[in-house]
């Protein structure tokens, strides 16, 4: 399979596209696919850190990207060059729908990855690996029908060795005595600068502070310089290893972005500035969700309210704790994978997204039993008795019968894939689910929760929120809610209709 990558570097836009585009390109190449590169010829542009990593890197001039059409006949002469091509995939802010329709003629099929949700896209897949309060229903309008999307954390484009550095992590340690400062690769507004005063103003002797840098940050330099001047502090300049430096750090004081996905996968609390203006809205549904504490806009973030959030932050360990909990819960590491399996298997993926919820039927009623009382299913559930036959029979001719009540079954492709139970009062209902057995650790969960508030917000107008209640130790049944859209809260998970909407 032959694929052609556009996404662009620069110092001011930054290295977040080219990067997740890379680790991209290295999972593909791995599961045997030929993998090339189109950027523009930026001061920053990383095609070197591209071809070292073993791919073909072709630049386009500044006239041939100065625009979408000139973008679109450069990008164009770059790929029929090559032959036949089965994916196109684009990661760029300023190329949308005219650009994707120019292509078409290039390639078999085009993925966007787009976080804004602003542009229209003529595409076969869209990923957007962010959370997003709405993230389910924010690129209504602007895709196609036939477009597959692949939504949330669960596809975050992470490099491996945060997977691996995952299994080592320890987060029940004693209070927090290092810190971890990185604020891109680039740092355009030298938000790494006013971490280095915050940490002075904390004054903590007790904790050790690693700063990260990347090779195209302008001030790279003089923030060496002041690292030196600085007790217990280490400098970082363009390091392959910043898994490791996350995993042993305790609280981290970063941008948004890309970077929060991966200290959410090593479980690593973190004080959040926005240094671009898209990372502001996810930022927000991040510290809702309990995963990061968010201070707002670079411009608008001083050094001591770097330092003060710090010092709040290591003064509470149980939320400590619990933002490392949900952050974990939300991004498991595996997302990489799971792109590239949808891309070298898109008739697969298609397919396995279309889950059809119908109300339960009395010929139902013994699948129903078989499936409940399998040891999985019990596992999970707050009541883990066997349940007899005659006991689930009245059971659920109850359910059917009580109006409040909405038993329902998730298929794809003419089989079952779960349960879920909607039990209403007023404008709320609370939600359970469970899959049938065998399937777990596929992602049906999610997209059985998401099909079923699709469900609910066609079959039960007037409700405005569903609640869920989870045993605390149910890690797989929190990540499936929480990327279903469901904001996590101690035991409950909330998903607001309205909100959603």
């Amino acid at each position: 399979m032959k694929i052609v990558i556009r996404a662009d570097a620069s110092v001011a836009i930054g290295t977040g596209h080219v990067m997740r585009c890379l680790t991209l390109a290295d999972a593909l190449r791995d599961a045997g696919a030929e993998v090339s590169f189109i950027c523009a010829d930026l001061t920053g542009h990383l095609g070197d850190v591209i071809e070292r990593a073993g791919h073909v890197v072709r630049l386009l001039s500044k006239d041939a990207a100065a625009d979408w059409r000139s973008d679109a006949k450069s990008s164009a002469a770059c790929i029929e060059g090559q032959g036949h091509v089965d994916w196109l995939i684009v990661d760029h802010y300023g190329l949308g729908a005219q650009w994707e329709t120019a292509l078409r003629r290039c390639a078999k099929r085009i993925m966007a990855i787009d976080d804004l949700a602003e542009k229209s896209h003529d595409c076969d897949a869209l990923l957007d690996q962010n959370y997003h309060a709405d993230m389910v229903r924010r690129h209504d309008g602007l895709l196609p029908d036939r477009c597959v999307r692949l939504l949330g954390p669960r596809y975050a484009l992470l490099r491996p060795e945060f997977r691996l550095a995952r299994q080592c992590v320890d987060r029940t340690g004693a209070a927090p005595g290092r810190l971890l400062i990185f604020f891109g690769g680039s740092d355009p507004t030298n938000e790494t600068e006013k971490a280095l005063h915050a940490l002075r103003k904390l004054g903590r002797a007790d904790l050790h502070a690693d700063v990260i840098v990347g090779a195209t940050n302008p001030n790279r330099d003089r923030i060496e310089k002041l690292c030196g001047g600085l007790p217990n502090v280490s400098y970082h300049c363009q390091i392959s290893h910043i898994a490791s430096l996350m995993a042993c750090a305790d609280i981290a004081l970063g941008a948004g972005g890309v970077t929060t996905l991966e200290r959410c996968c090593l479980g690593l609390p973190a004080v959040v500035v926005a240094v671009a203006d898209n990372q502001i809205d996810v930022s927000v549904s991040m510290a809702e969700a309990g995963c990061i504490r968010f201070l707002g806009k670079a411009g608008d973030v001083s050094a001591d309210d770097m330092a003060n959030a710090l010092r709040d932050l290591t003064d509470r360990p149980h939320e400590l704790a619990e933002m490392s909990a949900n952050g974990m819960a939300m991004v498991d590491g595996n997302g990489c994978e799971r792109v590239a399996a949808a891309l070298l298997e898109p008739d697969l993926m298609t397919k396995m997204d279309r889950i059809v919820v119908r109300a339960a039927r009395e010929d139902d009623a013994r699948s129903l039993y078989e499936w409940r009382n399998t040891p999985e299913v019990r596992a999970a559930s707050f009541d883990d008795r066997a349940i007899a036959w005659e006991d689930h029979f009245a059971w659920f001719h109850a359910a059917l019968a009580n109006p409040n009540r909405h038993l329902l079954i998730g298929e794809a492709d003419d089989r079952p894939i779960g349960v879920l139970r909607y039990d209403r009062s007023g404008m709320e209902a609370e939600v359970s689910i469970y899959l049938v057995p065998g399937i777990a650790g596929q992602g049906w969960g999610t997209r059985l929760l998401v099909a079923g508030n699709e469900w609910v917000e066609h079959h039960l107008p007037g409700v405005a929120r569903l609640r869920a209640r989870i045993r605390p130790e149910n890690v797989a049944s929190k990540k499936a809610f929480a990327r279903a859209g469901f904001i996590p809260g101690g035991t409950d998970y909330v998903f607001d209709l309205q909100a959603n909407h």
